[in-house]
């Protein structure tokens, strides 16, 4: 596949791009963004070479690491993990032209990793870098996605490290770079223990995305492979995932040790599977076909025989573990790349069961962004998917899914998308869209964020009605946005948003909902027991937390660990509320208990501490007590 049928094809689809023109705004005109980047201490971070099309970094994830009460804030690596627009930009038109003992050889390696940053919020919106400080960060990094997670159910967070290493699709062997596990050691510092906690992914990894699949009280990973694309000479490599389950710490070293659990579980990410546990597979090399013109949402894909397997391409770039079928337990949805997207049922036994095709979903795209929430307010949750091309809005019907972004107003148009994220930015009590969005390659200059705002359901025709407010609030931007990631790192009780650019440096925009009196709001921390207590995870992670409102409605949502596209936001569940009073909290823990909260004002954060379900005796003891009574009144009646 030669630059120029990819530059005649690409050119083709950039004829069908459209601006998107903004429609007349709701009541909620005063929430928006304030971007207060300047003297924040953001301006100052540094990822490593910038680069124009190469989509390799930064991401973002939120966490309080210090447990000082406020958010901090992991930046991960930029790279040109290929050097191909190095090269480029040194005047060649291929890598072999450039003399592996020569000085334009060395501006190679040194683009090929960035840097990674880990930065201390002081509570006043100010973010120090401790990378050395804390012993996590630093040069030479080829970090794609990171992850705060408990996963050693001690109550602090951790870190997970996802590393892509080098791209090779000539010679790929032993190119790829282990993950890291850093443990929090509650001193300000961590420690390495990927070794003891056998988490060392060994594959060209992009994120992963952690939550208790088994409910046995303790968290476990799922860790996504990319593997490699070479747009230059148009051939991929895909690579399996990992399922890492969580076996506890069984030498008593305070370390869990976790199995490979991807056989087990059949959740490869892809037909292939691994030949060994903690290995992944690489498969040949295969050529990327243009699809533009027959699939929109597929701009390019790989051959048939592997785009259509609904378990899905093995170029994974995020994940969402959800819900899909109420049933309590928590599936897989994986966004795959150049392929289909596969959802895994989880049938509550350590095994899953490929349902793509049974749910409808089985269409292909170029999944890149994933993230799940209740769009619709039907009470089951929904699906974005971000892709080259129309995005996917896949709305839970019960029985399975249908692709409505078209219907519901999300723009047709050939950008990049990376992000989505579901959110109530202005908090009128429903969930808006967002979309990060950046080019891939120098012939495509196109690149504007979206922001949909959900102004609810049109009476006549029963649909929800989505307009995008990125432009008119200033975060539409011209940079190619890479990782984002929300959280409310003010703590006033709206969802900030914080992006990562490879073409630029880092932009934090303040969300001005609460200042402007948009809407009512809550903030909920969870806090599970711990498997040793029998209970849930500690932070809550995939928990469902219901909100019912003093108008009949019931809003739901569940936390994360690991959400989007190279990262995550903040574990709290955050509810817009519109104008409504709570009447009472639901929360369903992992246990299968619900919990009921009363008395919750709007506008407060609160933490709920799980109750465990109480004893058989105790749960049998009414219906003892109304046999016993009904028996005495039986024998009063025959002594009559």
């Amino acid at each position: 596949m030669s630059r120029i049928i990819t530059f005649g094809i690409v050119l083709s689809m950039l004829l069908m791009c459209v601006i998107p023109v903004n429609a007349q705004e709701d009541s909620n005109v005063g929430a928006g963004f304030v971007e207060v980047t300047v003297g924040s201490g953001l301006e100052l971070i540094d990822s490593g070479p910038m680069t124009t099309w190469a989509s390799y970094g930064p991401g973002v994830a939120w966490g309080d690491y210090d447990d000082d009460g406020d958010l901090d804030v992991f930046i991960s690596a930029r790279f040109d993990h290929l050097g191909q627009e190095t090269a480029e930009n040194l005047g060649y038109t291929q890598l072999s032209e450039i003399s592996s003992n020569s000085t334009d050889w060395n501006r190679l390696f040194e683009n090929a990793t960035g840097t990674s940053h880990l930065l201390r919020n002081d509570g006043n919106g100010n973010f120090e870098d401790v990378s050395a400080l804390t012993g996590v960060g630093g040069n030479h990094s080829t970090t794609l996605g990171a992850t705060w997670v408990d996963y050693d159910g001690d109550g602090d967070v951790d870190l997970y490290l996802s590393n892509y290493g080098r791209a090779n699709i000539i010679n790929p062997e032993n190119t790829g770079e282990p993950n890291q596990m850093f443990a929090n050691n509650g001193d300000g510092t961590f420690s390495d223990v990927t070794e003891e906690s056998h988490l060392g992914n060994p594959g060209h990894s992009s994120g992963s995305v952690w939550v208790d699949f088994d409910h046995d009280g303790d968290m476990d990973a799922y860790s996504l492979n990319f593997g490699m694309v070479d747009e230059y000479t148009g051939k991929a490599r895909t690579e399996t995932n990992i399922l890492y389950r969580n076996d506890g710490d069984s030498n008593a070293d305070g370390i869990p040790e976790f199995s490979d659990h991807t056989g087990e579980a059949g959740v490869y990410g892809q037909k292939e599977s691994a030949s060994s546990d903690y290995e992944t597979y690489l498969g040949p090399a295969l050529t990327i076909q243009l699809t533009g013109p027959l699939n929109p949402s597929s701009q390019v894909s790989l051959p048939p025989g592997v785009r259509e397997e609904p378990t899905g391409s093995g170029m994974s770039w995020a994940a969402v573990w959800f819900d899909a079928d109420g049933d309590g337990w928590e599936d897989l949805y994986v966004a795959s790349d150049f392929g289909t997207s596969p959802l895994y049922h989880n049938n509550g036994d350590g095994t899953f069961e490929v349902i793509t095709v049974e749910m409808g979903m089985n269409k292909q795209g170029t999944g890149m962004g994933a993230h799940a929430a209740d769009v619709d307010g039907d009470g089951d949750l929904d699906i974005c998917q971000s892709n080259f091309g129309p995005n996917f809005l896949w709305i839970n019907n019960g029985d399975g899914f249908s692709d409505d972004a078209e219907n519901l107003g999300i723009h047709t148009n050939t950008l990049v998308n990376w992000d989505c994220h579901f959110l109530d930015y202005d908090l009128d009590g429903d969930m808006d869209l967002w979309f990060g969005v950046g080019r891939i390659n120098q012939y495509i200059s196109s690149q504007y964020n979206s922001l949909y705002r959900n102004d609810g359901v049109d009476p006549g025709d029963g649909l929800i009605e989505f307009v995008d407010v990125a432009a008119e609030m200033g975060i539409a931007e011209a940079n190619k946005t890479m990782g984002t990631a929300l959280a409310d790192y003010d703590g006033d009780g709206d969802l900030d948003l914080l992006m990562a650019h490879s073409d630029g440096g880092l932009r934090l925009w303040k969300n001005t909902a609460v200042e402007t009196n948009s809407g009512s709001w809550l903030k909920v921390r969870l806090h599970g027991l711990g498997s040793d207590a029998g209970g849930s995870n500690t932070y809550g992670i995939g928990c469902l937390v219901k909100v019912h409102l003093n108008d009949g409605n019931t809003l739901m949502q569940h936390a994360y660990a690991g959400d989007g596209f190279l990262g995550n936001g903040e574990p709290a569940v955050h509810f817009g509320l519109g104008q409504q009073e709570i009447e009472s909290i639901t929360v369903t823990w992992s246990t299968g208990y619900e919990q009921e909260v009363q008395g919750v004002s709007a506008n407060s954060a609160i933490d709920i501490n799980e109750e465990l379900p109480p004893p058989l005796d105790d749960q049998y003891a009414p219906v003892l007590l109304g046999i016993m009574t009904l028996v005495v009144i039986i024998l009063f009646w025959r002594m009559e």
